[in-house]
């Protein structure tokens, strides 16, 4: 499966059914979605939730997000608005 139709079964998905359920009491946790099974793992921790997800389905792809949130990360910050000296 290319990864963008991963992302795109990911996200449907998400929309579609687990939205309702695990909005908002667990936003800002990490999900793991595999797409065709219709299984999903939560952790607060992003790299937990990957090994939950890789432990009970190894064989399988599975899309990343955080609840909540459009994106799992956000690129930039305060960081790269300090002057380098």
């Amino acid at each position: 499966m290319a990864v963008k139709d991963l992302v795109t079964l990911g996200k449907k998905f998400y929309n579609e059914k687990l939205k309702a359920i695990l909005e908002p009491e667990h936003n800002g946790e990490f999900v793991a979605v595999e797409p065709y099974s219709g299984k999903y793992f939560l952790d607060k921790d992003e790299v937990q939730v990957m090994l939950k997800a890789r432990a009970e389905m190894p064989d399988s792809k599975f899309y990343f997000g955080r609840v909540g949130y459009e994106y799992a990360h956000k690129i930039g910050g305060s960081w790269l608005k300090k002057k380098v000296s």
